[in-house]
């Protein structure tokens, strides 16, 4: 419930390795007509980068009429792809689907940065569709295309998208390590934190705690150097919530109440609730039944502020379940 694995078989024929493809790299001044749209889809791809996904709406629109404008056609097509994405980021899929199927219909497989990127948003959508056989299809196709192609970063999203919708643990444990070493292999440690964040969510799920803590640990190290402060703070938080898990209840608290304070300074609400509600259960667990009431019921508002009680119903129903046991 909480292992925070962002909510998961045929391949496509690929083309073989010794396809000729002309690689666009993304930025490079080609000719002076293409700078402009090159430039706006990195600044775009910034935004979307750091979840500012409204600031990443606005440029990525920007990047689609300066493709047109410069005849990019392969800008044009990760331009209408990345807005097909954001707008299912922010919970807007019939608009998102619309700049789908345009990109569908320009998209070529002779052009890696494109069909690439599409691939990659076609994907996610047949995810959020909860149509997994689709989606792992995809997104076995992506990895099989980066990978000839040397798109390394796109072939480790792949890969950790595939983690994500596999249908058995085993294989989402496989997929979650050969994420990670094609990222150790090719230079993409940027990825690692999400990569051993989402095989630890793995084991968590199975309830393998000593293994998630160990794939935590890894991914807070990664964190720390490479993301931005909400990922860090969750980092940290995952630590606790899983040392706890183990019972080892005052190492846990020393993660959590850091935490915690944390996230009542940057008022995320999502992390207030679910520090509240791990550190609830210590106190209770250590037999201090009324301070760990108090801290569950501040766990429930803060979901309620968040919106969990309509965006995540089975986090927003175990609260209300583990309130009704203790107020018996």
């Amino acid at each position: 419930m909480k292992s925070w694995i962002f909510v998961c078989l045929a391949l496509a024929c690929l083309p073989g390795s010794g396809t000729a493809i002309e690689v666009r790299k993304t930025g490079d001044a080609l000719s002076e007509i293409h700078s402009g749209a090159d430039s706006l889809l990195k600044e775009a791809d910034a935004a979307f980068k750091a979840r500012e996904n409204q600031t990443a709406l606005e440029k990525y629109g920007e990047t689609l009429m300066a493709a047109r404008e410069e005849f990019n056609f392969s800008v044009e097509v990760e331009a209408l792809s990345q807005l097909a994405r954001v707008n299912l980021v922010l919970g807007n899929k019939d608009e998102g689907r619309l700049h789908l199927d345009e990109a569908a219909a320009k998209a070529a497989e002779s052009d890696p940065y494109g069909w690439s990127r599409y691939l990659g948003v076609k994907g996610r959508f047949e995810w959020q569709d909860n149509d997994l056989p689709a989606a792992r299809a995809t997104f076995e196709q992506m990895y099989n295309y980066c990978t000839v192609n040397s798109l390394w970063g796109r072939a480790v999203d792949a890969a950790h998208m595939i983690a994500i919708v596999a249908e058995t643990p085993q294989e989402q444990i496989e997929w979650g390590h050969r994420g990670i070493e094609a990222a150790e292999a090719n230079d993409q440690e940027s990825w690692l934190g999400p990569l051993w964040n989402n095989l630890a969510g793995t084991y968590y799920d199975a309830k393998q705690f000593d293994s998630a803590l160990t794939c935590y640990l890894k991914a807070r190290e990664y964190h720390w150097r490479f993301s931005g402060e909400t990922a860090k703070l969750f980092a940290d938080y995952h630590i606790g919530m899983t040392l706890r898990l183990l019972g080892k209840y005052d190492e846990a608290a020393k993660w959590l109440r850091p935490v915690l304070a944390w996230a009542e300074r940057l008022e995320n609400h999502s992390a207030i609730g679910q520090a509240c509600e791990d550190l609830g259960e210590i106190e209770i667990a250590q037999g201090r039944r009324a301070q760990g009431l108090k801290l569950l019921k501040r766990a429930r508002d803060e979901y309620k502020k968040e919106g969990y009680n309509t965006s995540w119903p089975e986090v927003w129903q175990h609260i209300n379940q583990r309130l009704g046991e203790l107020d018996k």
